[in-house]
């Protein structure tokens, strides 16, 4: 059985689970990733133009995201 067939059959709880655990392992892997040449153009894009919105300080808006994470994990 492929891959896709498995991922396929899941059901979506399972499938944003399985991401999970995917994106868990990948954080603790110690290879380096290069991202990709479209990624350096996003990025500049992005500080030239801000999304509107209001600005938090970076130690904010990582407890705000944590959060977030938090809550979505305790709900699953």
């Amino acid at each position: 059985m492929s891959l896709e067939t498995m991922i396929g059959s899941l059901s979506r709880d399972e499938k944003l689970a399985a991401m999970d655990l995917i994106w868990r392992d990948l954080a603790t892997d110690s290879q380096p990733f290069a991202s990709p040449e479209w990624h350096e153009r996003v990025v500049a894009d992005r500080l030239k133009t801000p999304a509107a919105g209001r600005a938090l300080p970076l130690a904010e808006a990582k407890a705000e995201i944590k959060e977030a994470i938090d809550a979505r994990r305790a709900s699953g």
